[in-house]
């Protein structure tokens, strides 16, 4: 190589390095890549929020029902009904883009639906419902089988 070649190159990259920091200090996006693991943080965090919520109400509703059957003991009539469903915890399970078993298993664990998320995971990652989790929202309670909420968020038939 000679020396203009050299100065050459030297001044090519002097050049891209002016136009990348004047793109910076104007805030002009020119197709470099942005970073994405701050988007998946704020999502962890604001589904760690949503689940804090879940069981806040969960606990208020229960709350709320030890209110009504004890209000109800006091009068004279039986109440059948609340007394079944008094160990039933009930949670919405929000399913999103690239959530992993293992973090399902945790949610329901949390939630008070299951009692060890490393059967449900193991589940998930069986073959049969492998790679089949389904975005949305799900109802589930404690009273269903791992076998069950795994057919549910899968969409896989009962």
């Amino acid at each position: 190589m000679n020396k203009s070649s050299i100065r050459s190159f030297g001044v090519a990259i002097f050049l891209v390095g002016a136009i990348l920091a004047l793109a910076s200090r104007f805030d002009v996006n020119i197709g470099l890549p942005e970073k994405d693991s701050s988007n998946q943080q704020q999502v962890e965090e604001l589904q760690n929020k949503l689940n804090q919520a879940n069981q806040e109400i969960a606990a208020l509703k229960k709350q709320v029902h030890t209110t009504e059957e004890t209000t109800t003991a006091d009068s004279s009539e039986p109440s059948v009904k609340e007394d079944t469903n008094a160990d039933d915890t009930t949670m919405t399970l929000q399913i999103y883009s690239g959530i992993t078993p293992y973090i399902v298993a945790q949610k329901l664990e949390d939630g008070g639906i299951i009692s060890n998320s490393v059967e449900m995971e193991l589940l998930l990652a069986n073959a049969k419902y492998a790679r089949s989790l389904q975005i949305g929202s799900y109802e589930v309670n404690s009273s269903m089988s791992l076998e069950e909420i795994a057919k549910l968020i899968t969409g896989k038939k009962q």
